[in-house]
Protein backbone atom coordinates (compact mmCIF):
# COMPACT_ATOMS: atom_id res chain seq x y z
CA UNK A 1 0.00 0.00 0.00
CA UNK A 2 1.29 3.44 -0.86
CA UNK A 3 2.00 5.76 2.03
CA UNK A 4 0.02 8.95 2.57
CA UNK A 5 3.00 10.97 1.42
CA UNK A 6 2.87 9.16 -1.92
CA UNK A 7 -0.84 9.64 -2.63
CA UNK A 8 -2.95 12.69 -3.18
CA UNK A 9 -6.68 12.90 -3.75
CA UNK A 10 -8.05 14.72 -6.84
CA UNK A 11 -9.79 17.18 -4.52
CA UNK A 12 -6.62 18.13 -2.71
CA UNK A 13 -4.78 18.39 -6.03
CA UNK A 14 -7.49 20.72 -7.31
CA UNK A 15 -7.24 22.86 -4.18
CA UNK A 16 -3.49 23.14 -4.66
CA UNK A 17 -3.88 24.04 -8.34
CA UNK A 18 -6.56 26.59 -7.58
CA UNK A 19 -4.39 28.03 -4.83
CA UNK A 20 -1.50 28.43 -7.24
CA UNK A 21 -3.78 30.02 -9.85
CA UNK A 22 -5.21 32.31 -7.20
CA UNK A 23 -1.73 33.43 -6.17
CA UNK A 24 -0.74 34.07 -9.77
CA UNK A 25 -4.00 35.97 -10.36
CA UNK A 26 -3.34 38.13 -7.31
CA UNK A 27 0.17 38.89 -8.52
CA UNK A 28 -1.14 39.77 -11.98
CA UNK A 29 -3.80 42.03 -10.51
CA UNK A 30 -1.35 43.83 -8.27
CA UNK A 31 1.20 44.09 -11.08
CA UNK A 32 -1.34 45.70 -13.45
CA UNK A 33 -2.71 48.10 -10.85
CA UNK A 34 0.71 49.42 -9.87
CA UNK A 35 1.82 49.58 -13.49
CA UNK A 36 -1.20 51.63 -14.56
CA UNK A 37 -0.88 54.03 -11.64
CA UNK A 38 2.68 54.98 -12.41
CA UNK A 39 2.93 54.07 -16.10
CA UNK A 40 3.24 57.54 -17.61
CA UNK A 41 5.68 58.95 -15.04
CA UNK A 42 7.67 55.71 -15.02
CA UNK A 43 8.00 55.91 -18.80
CA UNK A 44 9.25 59.50 -18.63
CA UNK A 45 11.73 58.60 -15.89
CA UNK A 46 13.02 55.63 -17.93
CA UNK A 47 13.41 57.66 -21.13
CA UNK A 48 15.13 60.56 -19.37
CA UNK A 49 17.32 58.15 -17.39
CA UNK A 50 18.46 56.47 -20.60
CA UNK A 51 19.46 59.88 -21.97
CA UNK A 52 21.12 60.87 -18.69
CA UNK A 53 23.59 58.01 -19.06
CA UNK A 54 25.19 60.16 -21.77
CA UNK A 55 25.00 63.52 -20.00
CA UNK A 56 28.76 64.04 -20.25
CA UNK A 57 28.66 63.45 -24.00
CA UNK A 58 25.73 65.86 -24.28
CA UNK A 59 27.72 68.51 -22.40
CA UNK A 60 30.60 68.09 -24.83
CA UNK A 61 28.16 68.34 -27.74
CA UNK A 62 26.51 71.51 -26.40
CA UNK A 63 29.86 73.30 -26.27
CA UNK A 64 32.00 71.43 -28.80
CA UNK A 65 34.72 74.08 -29.01
CA UNK A 66 35.99 73.92 -25.41
CA UNK A 67 39.61 72.85 -24.85
CA UNK A 68 39.90 69.13 -24.15
CA UNK A 69 42.69 67.33 -22.31
CA UNK A 70 44.01 63.87 -21.75
CA UNK A 71 42.97 62.39 -18.40
CA UNK A 72 45.21 64.03 -15.81
CA UNK A 73 46.54 66.33 -18.51
CA UNK A 74 45.80 69.61 -16.73
CA UNK A 75 48.97 70.78 -14.98
CA UNK A 76 48.49 71.70 -11.30
CA UNK A 77 49.88 75.20 -11.90
CA UNK A 78 47.37 75.79 -14.71
CA UNK A 79 44.52 74.55 -12.51
CA UNK A 80 45.56 76.99 -9.77
CA UNK A 81 45.78 79.87 -12.27
CA UNK A 82 42.28 79.12 -13.54
CA UNK A 83 40.95 79.03 -9.97
CA UNK A 84 42.65 82.33 -9.07
CA UNK A 85 41.33 84.00 -12.22
CA UNK A 86 37.78 82.80 -11.51
CA UNK A 87 37.90 83.96 -7.89
CA UNK A 88 39.10 87.35 -9.08
CA UNK A 89 36.15 87.59 -11.48
CA UNK A 90 33.65 86.65 -8.80
CA UNK A 91 34.95 89.50 -6.65
CA UNK A 92 33.47 88.50 -3.32
CA UNK A 93 34.07 85.24 -1.48
CA UNK A 94 31.70 82.56 -2.84
CA UNK A 95 30.18 80.15 -0.37
CA UNK A 96 31.19 77.20 -2.55
CA UNK A 97 33.76 77.06 -5.33
CA UNK A 98 34.41 74.16 -7.70
CA UNK A 99 37.13 73.13 -10.15
CA UNK A 100 36.28 70.37 -12.62
CA UNK A 101 39.35 68.42 -13.72
CA UNK A 102 39.65 66.44 -16.97
CA UNK A 103 38.27 62.90 -16.84
CA UNK A 104 37.70 60.24 -19.47
CA UNK A 105 34.03 61.13 -19.83
CA UNK A 106 34.44 64.92 -19.58
CA UNK A 107 38.04 65.83 -20.51
CA UNK A 108 37.73 69.53 -19.73
CA UNK A 109 39.01 72.01 -17.14
CA UNK A 110 36.32 74.27 -15.70
CA UNK A 111 35.71 76.47 -12.67
CA UNK A 112 32.35 77.36 -11.13
CA UNK A 113 30.90 78.94 -8.00
CA UNK A 114 27.75 78.72 -5.85
CA UNK A 115 24.91 78.31 -8.38
CA UNK A 116 27.29 76.73 -10.91
CA UNK A 117 28.08 79.85 -12.91
CA UNK A 118 31.51 79.26 -14.34
CA UNK A 119 33.99 79.14 -17.22
CA UNK A 120 36.12 76.70 -19.16
CA UNK A 121 39.90 77.09 -19.05
CA UNK A 122 42.66 76.22 -21.49
CA UNK A 123 45.95 74.39 -20.92
CA UNK A 124 47.55 77.56 -19.54
CA UNK A 125 44.75 78.22 -17.07
CA UNK A 126 43.25 81.11 -19.05
CA UNK A 127 39.49 81.41 -18.70
CA UNK A 128 37.41 81.10 -21.85
CA UNK A 129 33.76 80.56 -22.70
CA UNK A 130 31.13 80.41 -19.95
CA UNK A 131 29.91 76.94 -19.07
CA UNK A 132 26.37 76.63 -20.41
CA UNK A 133 24.62 73.26 -20.76
CA UNK A 134 20.87 74.01 -20.84
CA UNK A 135 19.89 70.73 -22.52
CA UNK A 136 21.92 68.57 -20.13
CA UNK A 137 20.62 70.53 -17.14
CA UNK A 138 17.05 70.15 -18.38
CA UNK A 139 17.49 66.36 -18.59
CA UNK A 140 19.02 66.29 -15.12
CA UNK A 141 16.07 68.19 -13.67
CA UNK A 142 13.61 65.89 -15.46
CA UNK A 143 15.17 62.62 -14.35
CA UNK A 144 16.17 63.61 -10.82
CA UNK A 145 13.18 65.71 -9.85
CA UNK A 146 10.52 65.59 -12.60
CA UNK A 147 11.09 69.38 -12.46
CA UNK A 148 9.41 69.54 -9.05
CA UNK A 149 11.00 71.32 -6.06
CA UNK A 150 14.14 69.36 -5.21
CA UNK A 151 13.11 67.47 -2.07
CA UNK A 152 9.61 66.76 -3.34
CA UNK A 153 10.92 65.72 -6.75
CA UNK A 154 13.55 63.38 -5.32
CA UNK A 155 10.90 61.81 -3.11
CA UNK A 156 8.47 61.24 -5.97
CA UNK A 157 11.21 59.75 -8.15
CA UNK A 158 12.35 57.61 -5.21
CA UNK A 159 8.80 56.32 -4.75
CA UNK A 160 8.67 55.48 -8.46
CA UNK A 161 11.94 53.59 -8.02
CA UNK A 162 10.48 51.63 -5.12
CA UNK A 163 7.40 50.85 -7.22
CA UNK A 164 9.64 49.65 -10.03
CA UNK A 165 11.29 47.25 -7.58
CA UNK A 166 7.81 45.92 -6.80
CA UNK A 167 6.95 45.66 -10.49
CA UNK A 168 10.11 43.66 -11.23
CA UNK A 169 9.46 41.23 -8.36
CA UNK A 170 5.71 40.88 -8.95
CA UNK A 171 6.27 40.54 -12.69
CA UNK A 172 8.56 37.56 -12.18
CA UNK A 173 6.20 35.95 -9.63
CA UNK A 174 3.16 36.57 -11.83
CA UNK A 175 4.61 34.63 -14.77
CA UNK A 176 5.69 31.13 -13.64
CA UNK A 177 6.90 30.26 -17.17
CA UNK A 178 8.72 33.53 -17.74
CA UNK A 179 12.21 32.01 -17.72
CA UNK A 180 11.23 28.86 -19.58
CA UNK A 181 9.83 31.00 -22.39
CA UNK A 182 12.73 33.45 -22.33
CA UNK A 183 13.24 33.19 -26.10
CA UNK A 184 9.63 32.92 -27.25
CA UNK A 185 8.92 35.87 -29.55
CA UNK A 186 5.55 35.75 -31.34
CA UNK A 187 5.66 39.19 -32.95
CA UNK A 188 3.24 38.37 -35.78
CA UNK A 189 -0.44 37.65 -35.54
CA UNK A 190 -2.16 38.09 -32.20
CA UNK A 191 -1.43 41.60 -30.86
CA UNK A 192 -1.75 40.63 -27.21
CA UNK A 193 0.73 37.78 -27.61
CA UNK A 194 3.14 40.04 -29.50
CA UNK A 195 3.01 42.77 -26.85
CA UNK A 196 3.20 40.25 -24.01
CA UNK A 197 6.21 38.46 -25.52
CA UNK A 198 8.05 41.73 -26.11
CA UNK A 199 7.25 42.88 -22.57
CA UNK A 200 8.19 39.59 -20.94
CA UNK A 201 11.34 38.90 -22.94
CA UNK A 202 12.83 42.34 -22.33
CA UNK A 203 11.82 42.03 -18.68
CA UNK A 204 13.59 38.68 -18.29
CA UNK A 205 16.74 39.63 -20.18
CA UNK A 206 17.06 42.91 -18.31
CA UNK A 207 15.70 41.84 -14.92
CA UNK A 208 19.02 42.11 -12.99
CA UNK A 209 19.68 45.55 -14.49
CA UNK A 210 16.11 46.73 -13.90
CA UNK A 211 16.23 45.57 -10.29
CA UNK A 212 19.61 47.16 -9.51
CA UNK A 213 18.72 50.47 -11.16
CA UNK A 214 15.35 50.53 -9.39
CA UNK A 215 16.85 49.78 -5.96
CA UNK A 216 19.62 52.36 -6.28
CA UNK A 217 17.20 54.93 -7.72
CA UNK A 218 14.80 54.37 -4.85
CA UNK A 219 17.64 54.67 -2.32
CA UNK A 220 18.95 57.90 -3.83
CA UNK A 221 15.50 59.42 -4.19
CA UNK A 222 14.17 58.47 -0.76
CA UNK A 223 17.37 59.43 1.07
CA UNK A 224 15.99 62.93 1.64
CA UNK A 225 12.91 61.55 3.42
CA UNK A 226 15.00 59.07 5.41
CA UNK A 227 17.40 61.84 6.40
CA UNK A 228 14.65 63.84 8.07
CA UNK A 229 13.37 60.77 9.90
CA UNK A 230 16.86 59.66 10.98
CA UNK A 231 17.92 63.17 11.98
CA UNK A 232 14.83 63.66 14.09
CA UNK A 233 14.96 60.20 15.66
CA UNK A 234 18.65 59.51 16.15
CA UNK A 235 20.65 62.67 15.49
CA UNK A 236 18.77 65.27 17.54
CA UNK A 237 17.55 67.01 14.42
CA UNK A 238 21.00 67.34 12.83
CA UNK A 239 20.07 66.93 9.17
CA UNK A 240 23.63 67.39 7.85
CA UNK A 241 24.98 64.65 10.12
CA UNK A 242 22.94 62.10 8.17
CA UNK A 243 24.81 62.87 4.95
CA UNK A 244 28.23 63.37 6.56
CA UNK A 245 29.46 59.77 5.94
CA UNK A 246 28.65 60.20 2.23
CA UNK A 247 29.51 63.81 1.41
CA UNK A 248 31.51 64.94 4.42
CA UNK A 249 30.72 68.14 6.29
CA UNK A 250 31.57 71.81 5.91
CA UNK A 251 33.94 73.31 8.50
CA UNK A 252 32.81 75.93 10.99
CA UNK A 253 32.56 79.35 9.39
CA UNK A 254 35.29 81.91 10.07
CA UNK A 255 35.21 84.80 7.59
CA UNK A 256 38.56 86.24 8.64
CA UNK A 257 40.56 86.77 5.39
CA UNK A 258 43.32 84.23 4.67
CA UNK A 259 45.24 83.01 1.62
CA UNK A 260 43.32 80.65 -0.65
CA UNK A 261 44.30 77.03 -0.06
CA UNK A 262 47.10 75.97 -2.42
CA UNK A 263 45.38 73.85 -5.07
CA UNK A 264 48.56 73.24 -7.12
CA UNK A 265 50.46 71.90 -4.11
CA UNK A 266 47.50 69.77 -3.05
CA UNK A 267 47.23 68.11 -6.47
CA UNK A 268 50.98 67.46 -6.51
CA UNK A 269 50.93 66.03 -2.99
CA UNK A 270 47.92 63.83 -3.74
CA UNK A 271 49.71 62.29 -6.73
CA UNK A 272 52.65 61.43 -4.49
CA UNK A 273 50.62 60.15 -1.53
CA UNK A 274 47.79 58.28 -3.28
CA UNK A 275 49.34 56.60 -6.28
CA UNK A 276 46.96 55.65 -9.09
CA UNK A 277 43.98 57.79 -8.06
CA UNK A 278 42.56 60.23 -10.62
CA UNK A 279 41.47 63.61 -9.21
CA UNK A 280 38.36 64.89 -10.99
CA UNK A 281 36.93 67.62 -8.78
CA UNK A 282 38.19 70.22 -6.32
CA UNK A 283 35.60 71.63 -3.91
CA UNK A 284 36.22 74.62 -1.66
CA UNK A 285 34.04 76.05 1.08
CA UNK A 286 34.41 79.81 1.72
CA UNK A 287 37.81 80.03 -0.07
CA UNK A 288 40.09 82.82 1.08
CA UNK A 289 38.92 82.73 4.71
CA UNK A 290 40.28 81.06 7.84
CA UNK A 291 37.19 78.83 7.87
CA UNK A 292 37.78 77.55 4.36
CA UNK A 293 37.52 73.86 3.65
CA UNK A 294 39.17 72.22 0.66
CA UNK A 295 38.61 68.77 -0.80
CA UNK A 296 39.91 66.87 -3.80
CA UNK A 297 37.44 64.26 -5.04
CA UNK A 298 39.41 61.49 -6.74
CA UNK A 299 38.37 58.39 -8.64
CA UNK A 300 39.81 55.03 -7.65
CA UNK A 301 40.16 53.04 -10.91
CA UNK A 302 38.69 49.57 -10.67
CA UNK A 303 36.33 50.57 -7.84
CA UNK A 304 32.60 51.32 -8.02
CA UNK A 305 32.75 54.17 -5.52
CA UNK A 306 32.11 57.52 -7.18
CA UNK A 307 35.29 58.83 -5.55
CA UNK A 308 37.19 59.49 -2.34
CA UNK A 309 37.29 62.88 -0.60
CA UNK A 310 40.86 63.95 0.22
CA UNK A 311 41.10 66.99 2.50
CA UNK A 312 43.90 69.54 2.21
CA UNK A 313 44.90 72.63 4.17
CA UNK A 314 46.04 76.15 3.28
CA UNK A 315 49.54 74.92 2.35
CA UNK A 316 48.18 72.13 0.13
CA UNK A 317 49.07 69.34 2.58
CA UNK A 318 46.76 66.31 2.42
CA UNK A 319 45.28 66.05 5.92
CA UNK A 320 43.00 63.02 5.63
CA UNK A 321 40.16 61.43 3.70
CA UNK A 322 36.48 60.68 4.16
CA UNK A 323 36.65 56.88 3.92
CA UNK A 324 34.70 55.87 0.81
CA UNK A 325 37.63 53.75 -0.37
CA UNK A 326 38.38 51.89 2.85
CA UNK A 327 35.72 52.83 5.40
CA UNK A 328 32.84 50.67 6.69
CA UNK A 329 31.26 48.37 4.11
CA UNK A 330 27.96 50.23 4.32
CA UNK A 331 29.66 53.51 3.52
CA UNK A 332 31.39 51.98 0.51
CA UNK A 333 28.10 50.52 -0.75
CA UNK A 334 26.34 53.88 -0.45
CA UNK A 335 29.21 55.59 -2.28
CA UNK A 336 28.83 53.02 -5.07
CA UNK A 337 25.08 53.51 -5.50
CA UNK A 338 25.48 56.62 -7.65
CA UNK A 339 28.00 54.98 -9.97
CA UNK A 340 25.95 51.82 -10.38
CA UNK A 341 22.71 53.71 -10.98
CA UNK A 342 24.07 56.00 -13.68
CA UNK A 343 26.53 53.60 -15.31
CA UNK A 344 29.44 55.95 -14.73
CA UNK A 345 32.05 53.19 -14.53
CA UNK A 346 33.85 51.30 -17.25
CA UNK A 347 33.79 54.14 -19.76
CA UNK A 348 31.80 54.31 -22.99
CA UNK A 349 31.22 50.52 -23.40
CA UNK A 350 29.33 50.41 -20.09
CA UNK A 351 27.38 53.53 -21.04
CA UNK A 352 26.31 51.92 -24.30
CA UNK A 353 25.15 48.80 -22.44
CA UNK A 354 23.22 50.99 -20.00
CA UNK A 355 21.72 52.86 -22.95
CA UNK A 356 20.44 49.65 -24.54
CA UNK A 357 19.09 48.31 -21.25
CA UNK A 358 17.56 51.69 -20.43
CA UNK A 359 15.75 51.66 -23.77
CA UNK A 360 14.57 48.13 -22.97
CA UNK A 361 13.05 49.17 -19.65
CA UNK A 362 11.36 52.11 -21.40
CA UNK A 363 9.77 49.66 -23.84
CA UNK A 364 8.74 47.43 -20.93
CA UNK A 365 7.03 50.43 -19.30
CA UNK A 366 5.16 51.22 -22.51
CA UNK A 367 4.13 47.66 -23.38
CA UNK A 368 2.88 46.98 -19.86
CA UNK A 369 0.07 49.49 -20.37
CA UNK A 370 -0.39 48.36 -23.98
CA UNK A 371 -1.16 44.83 -22.77
CA UNK A 372 -3.79 46.10 -20.37
CA UNK A 373 -5.44 48.17 -23.10
CA UNK A 374 -5.45 45.20 -25.49
CA UNK A 375 -7.04 42.96 -22.85
CA UNK A 376 -9.78 45.52 -22.31
CA UNK A 377 -10.49 45.63 -26.04
CA UNK A 378 -10.55 41.83 -26.38
CA UNK A 379 -12.95 41.57 -23.45
CA UNK A 380 -15.36 43.93 -25.19
CA UNK A 381 -14.50 46.97 -23.01
CA UNK A 382 -12.37 49.09 -25.35
CA UNK A 383 -11.11 52.49 -24.20
CA UNK A 384 -10.23 54.28 -27.47
CA UNK A 385 -9.70 57.68 -25.86
CA UNK A 386 -7.39 56.16 -23.26
CA UNK A 387 -5.54 54.34 -26.02
CA UNK A 388 -5.07 57.61 -27.88
CA UNK A 389 -3.89 59.35 -24.72
CA UNK A 390 -1.39 56.57 -24.07
CA UNK A 391 -0.12 56.74 -27.66
CA UNK A 392 0.32 60.49 -27.13
CA UNK A 393 2.33 59.76 -23.99
CA UNK A 394 4.58 57.19 -25.66
CA UNK A 395 5.32 59.18 -28.82
CA UNK A 396 4.54 62.63 -27.48
CA UNK A 397 7.36 62.37 -24.94
CA UNK A 398 10.07 62.18 -27.66
CA UNK A 399 8.36 65.01 -29.54
CA UNK A 400 8.17 67.16 -26.40
CA UNK A 401 11.84 66.36 -25.75
CA UNK A 402 12.50 67.46 -29.32
CA UNK A 403 10.78 70.79 -28.68
CA UNK A 404 12.84 71.39 -25.54
CA UNK A 405 15.92 70.31 -27.53
CA UNK A 406 15.25 73.02 -30.12
CA UNK A 407 14.62 75.58 -27.38
CA UNK A 408 17.93 74.69 -25.72
CA UNK A 409 20.17 74.68 -28.78
CA UNK A 410 18.61 77.74 -30.43
CA UNK A 411 19.44 79.99 -27.47
CA UNK A 412 16.27 81.96 -28.24
CA UNK A 413 14.47 81.29 -24.95
CA UNK A 414 15.40 81.59 -21.29
CA UNK A 415 16.67 78.33 -19.78
CA UNK A 416 13.72 78.22 -17.37
CA UNK A 417 11.30 78.12 -20.31
CA UNK A 418 12.84 74.90 -21.66
CA UNK A 419 11.15 73.00 -18.85
CA UNK A 420 7.82 74.72 -19.39
CA UNK A 421 7.96 73.96 -23.13
CA UNK A 422 8.43 70.23 -22.50
CA UNK A 423 5.47 69.86 -20.14
CA UNK A 424 3.15 72.18 -22.08
CA UNK A 425 3.85 70.34 -25.35
CA UNK A 426 3.36 66.92 -23.76
CA UNK A 427 0.12 67.88 -22.02
CA UNK A 428 -1.06 69.61 -25.17
CA UNK A 429 -0.45 66.50 -27.27
CA UNK A 430 -2.30 64.30 -24.76
CA UNK A 431 -5.23 66.71 -24.90
CA UNK A 432 -5.08 66.84 -28.69
CA UNK A 433 -5.12 63.05 -28.87
CA UNK A 434 -8.66 63.03 -27.48
CA UNK A 435 -9.82 64.74 -30.68
CA UNK A 436 -8.06 62.27 -32.98
CA UNK A 437 -9.93 59.49 -34.75
CA UNK A 438 -7.04 57.51 -36.24
CA UNK A 439 -4.49 56.53 -33.63
CA UNK A 440 -2.06 54.98 -36.10
CA UNK A 441 -1.89 58.17 -38.17
CA UNK A 442 -1.70 60.30 -35.04
CA UNK A 443 1.22 58.36 -33.55
CA UNK A 444 3.01 58.28 -36.91
CA UNK A 445 2.75 62.05 -37.05
CA UNK A 446 4.30 62.33 -33.58
CA UNK A 447 7.21 60.14 -34.63
CA UNK A 448 7.77 62.12 -37.81
CA UNK A 449 7.66 65.34 -35.78
CA UNK A 450 10.17 64.06 -33.22
CA UNK A 451 12.57 62.99 -35.98
CA UNK A 452 12.28 66.30 -37.78
CA UNK A 453 12.96 68.28 -34.61
CA UNK A 454 16.12 66.27 -33.90
CA UNK A 455 17.42 66.98 -37.41
CA UNK A 456 16.63 70.68 -36.98
CA UNK A 457 18.41 70.78 -33.60
CA UNK A 458 21.54 69.17 -35.04
CA UNK A 459 21.49 71.63 -37.95
CA UNK A 460 21.17 74.61 -35.61
CA UNK A 461 24.00 73.46 -33.36
CA UNK A 462 26.28 72.40 -36.21
CA UNK A 463 25.67 75.69 -37.99
CA UNK A 464 26.47 77.72 -34.88
CA UNK A 465 29.82 75.96 -34.35
CA UNK A 466 30.80 75.24 -37.96
CA UNK A 467 34.58 75.10 -38.20
CA UNK A 468 35.04 75.43 -34.42
CA UNK A 469 34.34 71.87 -33.26
CA UNK A 470 37.27 70.46 -31.29
CA UNK A 471 35.51 67.61 -29.46
CA UNK A 472 35.40 64.17 -31.15
CA UNK A 473 32.49 63.26 -28.89
CA UNK A 474 30.43 66.08 -30.40
CA UNK A 475 30.77 64.50 -33.84
CA UNK A 476 29.66 61.07 -32.61
CA UNK A 477 26.72 62.58 -30.72
CA UNK A 478 25.65 64.25 -33.97
CA UNK A 479 25.79 60.86 -35.72
CA UNK A 480 23.74 59.26 -32.92
CA UNK A 481 21.16 62.05 -33.06
CA UNK A 482 20.77 61.75 -36.82
CA UNK A 483 20.47 57.95 -36.66
CA UNK A 484 17.78 58.33 -34.00
CA UNK A 485 15.98 60.90 -36.16
CA UNK A 486 16.13 58.53 -39.14
CA UNK A 487 14.53 55.75 -37.09
CA UNK A 488 11.71 58.04 -35.93
CA UNK A 489 11.06 59.30 -39.46
CA UNK A 490 11.18 55.78 -40.92
CA UNK A 491 8.78 54.53 -38.24
CA UNK A 492 6.42 57.43 -38.88
CA UNK A 493 6.47 57.30 -42.68
CA UNK A 494 3.11 56.08 -44.04
CA UNK A 495 3.35 52.48 -45.26
CA UNK A 496 0.68 51.30 -47.68
CA UNK A 497 -2.90 51.97 -46.83
CA UNK A 498 -3.83 54.13 -43.87
CA UNK A 499 -4.31 51.85 -40.89
CA UNK A 500 -7.30 52.47 -38.66
CA UNK A 501 -7.48 52.21 -34.91
CA UNK A 502 -5.61 49.12 -33.76
CA UNK A 503 -5.27 47.50 -30.35
CA UNK A 504 -1.59 48.33 -29.86
CA UNK A 505 -1.06 51.76 -28.30
CA UNK A 506 2.51 51.63 -29.58
CA UNK A 507 1.16 52.29 -33.07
Amino acid sequence: MASDSQTQSPASAGVKANGQKGFVAQMLSGHSAVGLAVGALMYIICISGTLMVFHEEFQRWEQPNATEFAVGGAEPAAVARAADAALARVGETPHHFYVGLPTEGLPRLSVAYDDNHGWFADADGNLGEEVHHPWSEFLEGLHYYLHLPNTLGLTVVGILGAMLVGLVISGVLAHPKIFRDAFAMRLRGNKQLAEADLHNRLSVWGAPFHFVVAVTGAAIGLASVLSYIAADTYLEGDFEAFYEPVFGSDPAEDETPAPVANIAAALTNLKAEAEGVVPWYVMMHDPGTKGQGAIILAEHPGRLIYGENYYFDEAGTITGKLGHSDGPVGQQIIASAYTVHFGSFGGLPVKLIYGVLGLAISIVSATGVNIWLIKRREKGRPAPKLELAWAATIWGTPLALGCSFIAAVSGMVDDALITAIFWLVLLGLISLSLLATDRAAFSRGLRMGAGGLIVLGVALKWGAYWGEVTSPAAVWVNVAFLMTAAIFIWQGWPKGRVRKLVPSAAE
